[in-house]
């Protein structure tokens, strides 16, 4: 991995780290989330594929997760009320 795309990725990192946690989990799905689509830009550049549609979905799919997540922690904070 080039030294340029490492500093990159550890800045990314420092920055997932200082996210509020907005529900359990939420961090490590952030970090799961940019992680691939770090790779599809990858395969972007190596074979030119159309990768805007993967990205929507993988937006797509933590923002149920958070939504999800977070309607748990609704609903827990409700029962202990």
């Amino acid at each position: 991995m080039p030294l340029n795309d490492r500093k990159i990725i550890s800045i990314i990192l420092e920055e997932c780290a200082r996210i509020d946690e907005r529900c359990d989990g939420y961090r490590e799905e952030l970090i799961e989330v940019i992680s691939e689509i770090l790779e599809y830009e990858r395969g972007h550049r190596v074979s030119a594929t159309n990768i805007q549609k993967k990205i929507n979905d993988k937006c797509n799919a933590t923002a149920r997760f958070l939504a999800t997540q977070r309607g748990q922690d609704s609903g827990t904070e409700e029962l202990t009320s």
